[in-house]
């Protein structure tokens, strides 16, 4: 083999370990530490205690005192079930979007005919509401009356189907979720 040949298979072989990470060029760096602190994050909380009650509000008003271990709702009955949650919030700028849900407390015929609703009192101290979003006035801790209601909303003749009659709904099995917004 020639002696240019050989020279070339050694410049490109050269060439390929540069490009290929194996042959290293130095230049000068330096990493230094920046003393800025710590930053901490924040919480939101949410409790809910068992001393909430039970209401009728079917013809609207105040209501009268509901058992729901004693009595059973029809189609046209509104219950409503209010007490304080407490909701502890830590964070520049947090909010919080308070929701509802019922995934082991109506029975799958029940699923379509009963309407679960959220009422967030708007009155609560240091509180802004918009919908289910909550706003704090600053960090800490707040008691905020809410109340969920249940509806079995009225139909006409014959429209609400008789597989609805004798339905348990599992009260105990309703749930508040508060999520962090921002």
């Amino acid at each position: 083999m020639k002696k240019t040949t050989k020279a070339t298979i050694a410049a490109a072989a050269a060439g390929i370990l540069l490009v290929t990470g194996a042959g290293t060029v130095a230049l000068w760096q330096q990493t230094r530490t920046v003393d800025a602190g710590t930053v901490d994050t924040g919480h939101l909380n949410l409790t809910v205690s068992d001393d909430g009650v039970w209401t009728d509000i079917s013809d609207g008003g105040a209501g009268v005192p509901f058992d729901p271990a004693a009595e059973q709702i029809v189609p046209g009955d509104v219950v409503a079930y209010t007490q304080t949650v407490q909701i502890d919030a830590e964070g520049k700028n947090i909010q919080g979007a308070l929701t509802v849900g019922s995934l082991n407390a109506l029975p799958p015929l029940l699923q379509d005919e009963i309407e679960l609703g959220l009422d967030i009192d708007a009155d609560a101290a240091g509180l802004t509401k918009a919908d289910n979003v909550i706003s704090f006035a600053d960090e800490g801790t707040y008691q905020v009356p809410v109340t969920i209601t249940v509806t079995f909303p009225e139909g006409t003749t014959n429209s609400t189907p008789v597989d609805t009659m004798d339905q348990a709904i599992n009260l105990n099995a309703l749930t508040l979720t508060l999520d962090q917004v921002r």
